[in-house]
């Protein structure tokens, strides 16, 4: 499906006939009702629509030209029906506009559609029939507050970003094909039935999530974003996690920093982010004096990145000298969390 090489001025040329390059469809008539909507309906126009493509590309399945992207976003439109008529197009961003999810749903039947952006509408409900070559869905910044009916087998990247969500009903027996899904900045209190054995990137920043949970079905998992959220100990790691090679617990409540000693069960794990957490804002001098570096690394030696910053020889050097003074001394790592 990738688009092949042409000839931009030819082939506008042979769209001048056209009208943008679609089939001949018939009108599709508004599927919003006044009561839906705060003021009036405000329909996108086929003129209008036209004024919004881009991307001239040759056609899936024809030996035609016709324009493959459309950004009909921040128009403050309530009905995108008439999109349906360019059957050509692959990518639709319909984002800042007021459209539901039935207004949204008028998308379901583009044949070829494989990028959705949805972003700052009204939708309710992530739920549209089965889209066979969607491979990317955005929906950030709506008013859902669940993960049904999403179920486009093709799927690779999945973005709810800031909405309500409170629990998470995806099935994976579907979305089979899913490597990236972001959660940020909604209601989760929990990883659990995020059960995708393919999905590489999770991102969960700024939900409510005290529980580390089912993050053995995940391994396949790369990276692992949780910063702003209320863990307090790192209890549910695995070992099944053996893909797992960056972790960022920012803006945590870690009050203990020998909690980061439960993350030595992943054995490819190289970057880890905690600043923000108590063990690092309370006694920050005292904590500055110790090292936190040097004591993160003394629990966790294949690290190659702590925060921001690469691990050094110097530090690496100084991490096994501390485990030898431990080892000596009959010293363990609580001896470095904070007391009361």
């Amino acid at each position: 499906m990738e688009d092949e090489s042409y000839d931009k001025e030819n082939a506008e040329k042979e769209l001048e006939d056209k009208d943008y390059g679609e089939e001949s469809q018939p009108e599709y008539e508004s599927t919003i009702s006044l009561d839906e909507t705060e003021h009036d309906t405000r329909v996108l126009a086929h003129s209008e629509a036209g004024e919004c493509l881009h991307n001239l590309g040759k056609c899936v399945a024809q030996d035609e030209y016709a324009y493959l992207s459309m950004d009909a976003s921040d128009r403050d439109l309530t009905d995108v029906s008439v999109i349906l008529s360019f059957r050509h197009v692959r990518y639709v961003n319909v984002s800042g506009n007021r459209l539901t999810s039935e207004a949204l749903r008028a998308l379901e039947a583009m044949p070829y559609l494989q990028t959705l952006r949805a972003d700052r509408n009204r939708l309710t409900s992530a739920e549209l029939k089965p889209m066979p070559y969607l491979q990317e869905l955005a929906l950030n910044r709506n008013e859902l507050t669940d993960t049904s009916g999403i179920r486009h087998k093709n799927l690779e990247r999945l973005e709810l970003n800031h909405n309500n969500i409170r629990t998470v009903t995806i099935d994976f027996q579907i979305l089979v094909s899913l490597r990236t899904l972001e959660l940020r900045g909604n209601a989760l209190i929990s990883t659990a039935d995020i059960c995708c054995p393919n999905l590489t990137r999770l991102f969960l920043a700024k939900n409510q999530i005290e529980k580390i949970e089912g993050l053995g079905e995940l391994v396949n998992l790369k990276t692992l974003h949780l910063r702003g959220n209320r863990l307090a100990n790192l209890d549910g790691f695995t070992e099944r996690c053996r893909s797992l090679s960056y972790v960022n617990l920012r803006d945590n409540e870690l009050l203990k920093i020998s909690e980061l000693r439960k993350l030595d069960c992943l054995p490819n794990l190289e970057t880890l982010v905690v600043l923000g957490n108590p063990f690092l804002r309370e006694k920050v001098e005292e904590r500055e004096e110790e090292g936190y570096r040097r004591i993160v690394l003394t629990m966790l030696p294949k690290l190659k990145r702590i925060d921001k910053n690469p691990v050094l020889d110097q530090e690496r050097n100084e991490a096994k000298e501390l485990l030898g003074k431990m080892q000596k001394s009959g010293s363990n790592f609580e001896d470095f969390d904070l007391r009361d």
